[in-house]
């Protein structure tokens, strides 16, 4: 009950990531991020990025399948990277290019992307709308992928979100999320696939504070 009430009066902070999708948003300089995010498929995976002269983010993330529950934990080979770099920004518009191997569910990671996002500021609401492509080196093919972010009143956002899905089995994957975010500390639902017959459900805790 604490929590929700200090989300109506908790300070706005942009998103930087949809739901599998990067947004043309950045962190301040200094701005630490740190993720926890648990998939459908219960995989957990934990991420910590930081802001480099408000035009970079440099993360890293490594996570594993099973870490609840009884037998092994199936680690990942290795540690991912996330690095994102500013190109432009003016009226309104955000223009970011980026590279992604995180291997989020059994999809084919974004690789090599730019997004394009512009901000509308409508009374007490926000709404982000951006779309771009990737190139997965791997698979060697192109996706899209799209995404809006509402924002309303400060903490709650609502996010709405399409892969192409090009690269792999499952195609025209949407998703939606709900985010609320208290100061630092942030939490986001997100309903996976809906349109499959077969949603998958996801969780993302999220703490992030300038230093």
């Amino acid at each position: 009950m604490v929590f929700l009430i200090l989300s109506f009066i908790a300070s706005y902070n942009q998103p930087i990531w949809g739901i599998d999708n990067p947004l043309p948003v950045l962190l301040n300089h200094g701005e630490v991020y740190i993720q926890f995010r648990n998939e459908p498929i219960h995989k957990v995976r934990a991420k910590l990025g930081v802001g480099i002269w408000n035009s970079i983010i440099l993360s890293v993330s490594y996570g594993g399948d099973n870490l609840v529950g009884y037998g092994e934990v199936d680690w990942e080979d290795q540690p991912a990277l996330d690095l994102r770099i500013r190109l432009f920004e003016s009226l309104g518009l955000e223009g970011v290019v980026g590279f992604n191997n995180e291997p989020i569910e059994n999809y084919s990671g974004k690789g090599a992307f730019g997004t394009i996002g512009y901000r509308l500021f409508l009374g007490s609401f926000r709404l982000l709308l951006s779309g771009g492509g990737s190139y997965n080196f791997t698979e060697k093919g192109a996706d899209l992928f799209a995404n809006s972010v509402l924002n309303i009143n400060g903490p709650h956002s609502i996010h709405l979100e399409y892969i192409l899905g090009t690269n792999d089995d499952c195609k025209n994957r949407l998703h939606i999320g709900y985010r609320i975010q208290s100061g630092a500390l942030g939490v986001q639902i997100d309903l996976k696939d809906i349109l499959s017959g077969d949603i998958g459900r996801q969780m993302q805790i999220f703490y992030r504070e300038n230093f």
